[in-house]
């Protein structure tokens, strides 16, 4: 079977990876090299088991991604491809009182799960993480399961490991129509017995003509990339009123956030946007104020209107087709469930 996969985020590189193992499988992508688009703005958070998901399709994802994750990094590893990875677990501070009942009653359904889940109070989240500021009536979620990964760094760790096993990768490739036996390229047509559609906000013109478009509103991201002068043996993922800090090592940081837009606001990153992401971030880690700023960046994620994220399904209208896409601010923790369904479509499972 030829399957062409149009798109090489973290969606398309995992498929990638997984089908050329039983499959000839090309990757058309526009930009020149992968994780271009969403995938490379993003921090790699696997939240799943600090989610607020406990049952049904969104649980589910959640602990096949974090499980995959666990298993693949070893065997890139052992191909020399090493994936940067943060996997002290993840502390999520909560500074409403108010709040904490539900914080509790998550983790008593977890262990209940097999996931480990602690409530530290203000005085434990000190003395376990002395450079955070917070007040005597913070207390915080510690995850231990729940990590991060560089995505950029995975995805191309997944192409390099595709590509040995066969899969072709053709860079600067337009796709401008998919078909039930192939796609038509600014190049020329390419054929194929199934067509992935995992191209991220472009998934919403490839879909256009279907019985079923996809909708897509484009969400910002924005991030800082800092660099201090030391920093501690412990440190988890720290995140606070949605503000994340991703210790990279080194005493190099990652401070990401996701801004929400209504439909038809124009998405752009700003001078005041970035500002107020760093004044958030330095309320509760102060050392951030201080510390060198090597760069900023931002990209938009595909968020489905009316519908849940992802969407994973036969595109209607056409038998070869299948759209993988819009999977919002979790593509990274849902690609290895993605692929999984995937496959599944394609009679794999």
């Amino acid at each position: 079977m030829k399957i062409v996969i149009v798109g090489c985020g973290i969606v398309g590189a995992t498929l990638a990876y997984e089908l050329s193992q039983n499959f000839a499988v090309q990757v058309l992508e526009s930009r020149s090299s992968p994780a271009q688009e969403s995938t490379g703005a993003a921090l790699g958070l696997l939240m799943g088991v600090i989610s607020q998901k406990v049952k049904g399709r969104a649980w589910q994802w959640r602990q096949e991604g974090l499980r995959y994750y666990q298993r693949l990094l070893p065997e890139l590893a052992a191909i020399n491809l090493p994936v940067l990875h943060n996997h002290q677990g993840l502390l999520k501070l909560v500074a409403d009182p108010a709040d904490l009942a539900k914080w509790q009653s998550l983790a008593e359904i977890r262990i209940q799960q097999g996931w480990p889940m602690e409530i530290w109070s203000a005085a434990q989240i000190l003395d376990r993480c002395p450079f955070l500021e917070i007040s005597d009536q913070t207390s915080a979620v510690y995850s231990p399961a729940d990590w991060q990964i560089h995505p950029a760094q995975m995805t191309r760790a997944l192409v390099q490991a595709a590509a040995r096993q066969g899969a072709g990768f053709h860079w600067n490739t337009n796709v401008l129509q998919v078909t039930d036996g192939g796609v038509d390229t600014a190049m020329g047509f390419v054929a194929a017995d199934r067509v992935i559609i995992t191209a991220g906000l472009g998934s919403s013109l490839l879909t256009a003509k279907s019985e079923q478009p996809l909708e897509l509103m484009p969400v910002l991201g924005q991030a800082i990339h800092y660099r201090l002068s030391g920093f501690p043996d412990f440190h988890p993922v720290v995140t606070s009123n949605d503000v994340h800090v991703v210790p990279l090592g080194g005493g190099e940081y990652w401070v990401g956030a996701t801004v929400e837009f209504p439909v038809g606001t124009e998405v752009i990153p700003s001078a005041e946007s970035f500002a107020e992401l760093q004044s958030n971030a330095h309320k509760f880690f102060p050392a951030l104020a201080t510390a060198e700023i090597l760069a900023t960046w931002s990209g938009l994620r595909p968020r489905p209107v009316g519908r849940p994220a992802p969407v994973v399904e036969r595109l209607g209208g056409y038998q070869n087709v299948i759209v993988a896409a819009g999977h919002y601010r979790n593509g990274v923790l849902l690609a290895p469930a993605t692929a999984g369904i995937v496959q599944e479509f394609l009679g794999l499972e």
